[in-house]
């Protein structure tokens, strides 16, 4: 386990909390895509629960400074899918190794970056939402990795929503997934500890996102989603057969 910063692992770590906070203040997702696997590499005693809890905070700022763009109707349809797979996974997160998983999601997300790149669109309605609603609570509650699903139905959409909304998504979303592995046996006070001490450093980051901002609301959405998903898809696989 990392018991310092004042280590090559420790600082490492911190300088991945705070780009990926950056990124979640930027676009409203993409925390655990850039943080989760290189501190699951660095000691996995930081997954699932200890991000996961990090990240609901983090959310939790992002989703506060632009409320008023929250949709509410679109939150509405993407958390009643989360509800249901999150505690399944919750409950099946041992019939399968973390490897496993990783590579099955890896490679869905790079095939809907493919789809994405081909021209196929995939608009932000119920249908649509509550499906990646779904595929979502299964990732973020069995590898932390979340996002991708929900940030595909929002790439066309502006940035303010996106933002708002996602972040949104990932605050209730992240509450589901912890009741969901403390209830079955998966999270403790430990896991809360971990997650006290990456807090800082999430939120230093999330306080730099004025930039990024300015360039997905400029129309750059799209280009980030597709580079971020498809970093994360990448980053799943290697996970999976490193």
């Amino acid at each position: 386990m990392i018991d310092t910063l004042w280590s090559w692992p420790g600082l490492a770590a911190a300088i991945a909390l705070v780009l990926a906070g950056a990124i979640q203040g930027s676009t409203g997702f993409g925390f655990n895509m850039l943080a989760a696997p290189l501190l699951a590499i660095l000691d996995p005693a930081f997954v699932p629960g200890p991000m996961i809890t990090v990240a609901t905070l983090v959310c939790i700022g992002g989703m506060m400074s632009e409320l008023h763009a929250l949709n509410r109707q679109d939150l509405a349809y993407a958390l009643s899918g989360r509800v249901v797979s999150a505690t399944v996974a919750a409950l099946i997160v041992g019939l399968m190794s973390p490897e496993a998983f990783s590579a099955l999601f890896g490679f869905a997300v790079l095939l809907s970056v493919g789809l994405s790149l081909s021209g196929l669109r995939i608009p932000a309605r119920p249908s649509t939402l509550l499906a990646a609603g779904t595929i979502s609570g299964f990732m973020g509650t069995l590898t932390s990795i979340g996002a991708p699903p929900m940030a595909m139905v929002y790439q066309d959409t502006g940035g303010a929503r996106m933002r708002a909304t996602l972040n949104a998504f990932f605050v209730f979303g992240g509450l589901i997934s912890i009741l969901a592995l403390w209830l079955a046996g998966r999270f403790g006070t430990h896991d809360l500890w971990l997650a006290m001490l990456m807090t800082p450093f999430a939120f230093a980051g999330l306080l730099m996102s004025a930039w990024g901002r300015k360039f997905v609301d400029r129309g750059g959405v799209k280009a980030v989603v597709l580079t971020v998903s498809s970093i994360s898809g990448l980053v799943l696989i290697l996970r999976a057969f490193g």
